[in-house]
């Protein structure tokens, strides 16, 4: 099989149901992709289905409580090291994520260990990781057992919520220099679902790309846009 080799992470919205469609997302992001790395075929081109392990969560009053507690908290300690942080940043912050996978260890676990499964089968030379996605790649390479064996891959997330200052309460912080060959972040200002934050990192293999654009739907978020954005182009999808 020719190089690269491309595994796909969506993010939240039960995206797997349409991953078929022809026209669909999916179809967006590989022709796309077959463009700006110049691959001719689409098995060179995988995507991850994970909806289906969220099918019997059914986050309650008790996770929503504890998501916002432990959220709140880390709020609190960092308004009392920070003078400048207020109430308005805690809700311009407050991420819509999926609760289930914040709060439910074992669905973490689920989670990583499929994509463990996944690389492992296609190996892949880049992960493009969209929205919640981004969150499951960080959390997964930044885990103590995964600190060997992907020097070799490449990182692209987009949308990312990772750059949220509430967000840390849920992932290792400060960002962790992840065990890879490369992370770039395609970040968006206008980005409204809590993801047009800046990564703050400064490691050596990660690179923020700033990919803007201002379309008000889907909420700027869409992860086509991003991949397809000039800025991605050339200073991401050339460099292979």
């Amino acid at each position: 099989m020719e190089r690269p080799r491309i595994l796909c992470i969506h993010g939240i919205g039960g995206k797997d149901l349409t991953m078929e469609n022809i026209p669909g997302w999916a179809e967006n992001w590989r022709n796309a992709l077959k463009q700006h790395l110049d691959i001719r075929y689409d098995e060179n081109i995988r995507f991850m289905k994970f909806d289906s392990h969220f099918d019997n969560q059914d986050a309650g009053v008790v996770d929503y409580a504890k998501f916002i507690g432990k959220t709140f908290l880390d709020f609190l300690f960092k308004r009392r090291s920070n003078k400048m942080m207020t109430i308005k940043d805690w809700m311009d912050d407050y991420p819509d994520m999926v609760v289930e996978y914040l709060q439910d260890a074992k669905l973490k676990r689920i989670l990583w260990d499929e994509l463990r499964e996944h690389i492992s089968f296609h190996r892949p030379d880049i992960i493009y990781a969209h929205s919640l996605g981004s969150l499951l790649c960080y959390d997964f390479f930044s885990q103590d057992e995964n600190r060997t064996g992907f020097e070799n891959i490449t990182l692209v997330t987009a949308g990312s919520q990772i750059g949220s200052k509430l967000i840390r309460a849920h992932i290792k912080f400060p960002i962790e220099q992840l065990p890879i060959k490369k992370w770039y972040n395609l970040n968006n200002d206008k980005d409204l679902v809590f993801a047009g934050r800046n990564i703050l990192a400064l490691h050596s293999n990660f690179k923020q790309v700033e990919t803007y654009f201002n379309d008000d739907w889907p909420a700027n978020h869409d992860g086509y846009r991003y991949l397809n954005h000039q800025k991605a182009v050339s200073e991401v999808w050339r460099t292979f």
